[in-house]
């Protein structure tokens, strides 16, 4: 905790901007501030400069002064990794392993990334999906704490990956530490690895700081690319406080810019204490960047990061297929209605920023009536995560739409479930189970019930984790537990949102169908590689499916998510993420990225039906 006391010849306006960027809480806060320690250093940039503004001076206690310079001496240590990084070579890296407790042996590659991680005193690791991300950050721990510069690590990662993170662990380390999965309350005193998912840190922020505070702490992202947000965002915010308290931080995500250049930025300042966007060129932050930026990215912060690209991980090719399917008669005729209603009503043009907000409902709506209109009278469901909620359409009476949408249900079965149930027949037939994804709870339900004969697991936001719910008779783990072993289990249905990230399917499942996907790259990337991922078998055959209604907002997507696969290629200097992201032959967060003019622009283009 910092106390901040006004002497009575500070200027009232320069109190203001203290109160404005620090705070207002305190006993009497017009004349002191108490703030948290983390928050007091993450919003110190303003005042130096109001300080000459103002005239004030600044008498620092000891203790505050030596925080301080801590934090200006992290902008030297990121120049000097800036200016020169030496990997560790195999003999240094053995030497900082050896009787560290790690006993996993690791593949070259990860060995390699290894080395470089831990020449830095915080690092980034952007390996692709499926690399063994959670066993090199398992390495670098223990490795660190041998170097007695920590003793306890925290975890903050989507609930799904805690159960990864425990079963690495049980494989990796030869004495396995009391791990807790933290869903509120005090912390046993006895934890060394604590895992929390950004939604609880966030509400028990001030137990955990506590944590971390208490003893020198290794504080790792998993998933990383969900803080992207930064400080426009809670989870971002929470954490880019958090990192105030750590001895090492730690981030990992294979997707680290999904959606734009300047979510690497929020990445970066996370480990070099708002320091990192630095790194990146300054017309990264421009609305529309010049054509060559990615690859300028990718030099510019290539000491600060390792990764394994999926060449390296020598899996076998993945065999995508993209299937058209056409919609029936009333399907056809309720999406263009659909489409026709928003182009009437809209003046589409870019000029009307106000309108964006509501892009991302539209694109609901349109992807329902692409995938199964009986969806657009229901709205969403209450498992949907937040960002995905969306009322039931709005449609008068006596419009044609609503007579359309009346009569659906009666006469026509969407034309996607018809073409999945005879996918998933003919991949039981030939004894190969299937991962099917669909953004749409109400999807799932409804493909629960239809295909009640193959035993279909099903998990999304509506199925309650042991973690949240440890007396739960029907779970996430034990879904997919079931979905794993269970030999009558021949289906997953799941959402993106809920298995999107740290989920391992590999063992079991080799096929996926995709029935719709939003313009999320990065949610689709990391699902993706649930089921194509290091420790694959030797000739085995991965196969992903597409449904595509032509001439729907699923063409569009299907394009737009290309180009972002692109440019994340580009920034991380691996062209070969562009097979990952799309077949060539056909060219978590929410649906539609509001900022990014070019969308919208091409929603608004589609809605007008513009070739």
């Amino acid at each position: 905790m910092v106390s901040v006391r006004r002497e009575p010849e500070v200027p009232s306006e320069f109190w203001s901007r203290a109160r404005g960027e620090w705070g207002s809480r305190g006993p009497d806060p017009s004349h002191v501030l108490k703030l948290n320690t983390e928050r007091f250093l993450a919003r110190i940039a303003w005042l130096a400069p109001a300080c000459r503004t103002f005239g004030v001076s600044i008498e620092w206690s000891d203790q505050v002064a030596e925080l301080v310079v801590a934090h200006r001496a992290e902008r030297g240590r990121l120049d000097a990794v800036l200016d020169e990084l030496q990997p560790l070579d195999d003999d240094a890296l053995e030497a900082r392993l050896s009787d560290s407790g790690f006993t996993r042996e690791l593949r070259d590659f990860q060995r390699r990334d290894l080395g470089h991680l831990l020449a830095l005193p915080h690092g980034a690791n952007f390996s692709v999906p499926g690399a063994g991300k959670t066993a090199v950050q398992l390495a670098t721990y223990s490795a660190e704490r041998k170097a007695q510069r920590v003793e306890q690590m925290l975890v903050v990662a989507p609930i799904a990956a805690f159960e990864g993170w425990g079963s690495e662990a049980v494989a990796s380390l030869e004495s396995l530490p009391e791990i807790h999965a933290y869903s509120g309350g005090a912390i046993p005193g006895t934890a060394e690895l604590v895992l929390v998912n950004h939604q609880r840190l966030l509400y028990s922020y001030e137990t955990l700081a506590a944590w971390v505070a208490a003893r020198p702490t290794l504080v790792c992202l998993d998933e990383a690319h969900r803080i992207k947000r930064g400080r426009a965002g809670e989870w971002g915010s929470t954490c880019l406080d958090l990192a105030y308290l750590a001895e090492r931080r730690d981030v990992l995500t294979g997707t680290p810019a999904p959606q734009s250049a300047t979510d690497l930025g929020v990445l970066l300042d996370y480990l070099w204490l708002g320091q990192g966007h630095r790194a990146l060129p300054s017309d990264a932050f421009q609305r529309d960047p010049p054509p060559d930026l990615g690859h300028r990215i990718a030099e510019s912060i290539e000491p600060l990061y390792a990764r394994t690209t999926k060449t390296e991980l020598e899996l076998p090719p993945v065999c995508f297929e993209v299937i058209e399917v056409v919609p029936d008669r009333l399907q056809h005729e309720i999406y263009d209605a659909l489409r026709n209603r928003y182009a009437r009503s809209r003046t589409l043009t870019r000029a009307h920023r106000a309108q964006f907000r509501h892009m991302g409902q539209i694109v609901m709506y349109l992807l329902e009536a692409a995938t199964n209109p009986g969806l657009l009278t229901a709205g969403s469901s209450p498992e949907d995560p937040g960002y995905f909620c969306h009322p039931p359409l709005s449609i008068g009476e006596a419009s044609a739409l609503a007579d359309l949408l009346a009569s659906y249900g009666a006469h026509e079965t969407p034309a996607k479930f018809v073409v999945l149930a005879e996918r998933l027949a003919a991949n039981r037939a030939a004894g190969r189970k299937t991962l099917v994804w669909s953004n749409f709870v109400r999807n799932l339900e409804i493909l629960r019930t239809q295909l009640s004969e193959l035993s279909p697991a099903v998990v999304h936001g509506g199925v309650p984790s042991l973690v949240s719910n440890p007396d739960a008779p029907y779970s996430r783990e034990g879904e997919l537990e079931r979905f794993r072993s269970d030999p009558d289990c021949w289906v997953l249905l799941a959402n993106p949102a809920a298995v999107g990230e740290g989920v391992s399917l590999h063992t079991a499942c080799h096929d996926a169908i995709y029935m719709e996907r939003t313009f999320n790259a990065g949610q689709y990337l990391q699902s993706l590689d649930r089921i194509h991922r290091l420790g694959l078998a030797p000739g085995t055959e991965t196969r992903v499916a597409f449904l595509i209604a032509p001439e729907t907002i699923d063409s569009l997507v299907y394009e737009r998510v290309e180009a972002k696969a692109v440019l994340m290629g580009e920034m991380l200097d691996d062209p070969d993420i562009l097979t990952l992201a799309l077949p060539d032959e056909e060219a978590f967060g929410e649906p539609v990225d509001t900022s990014d003019p070019n969308e919208i622009a091409a929603i608004f283009a589609h809605l007008r039906g513009d070739a």
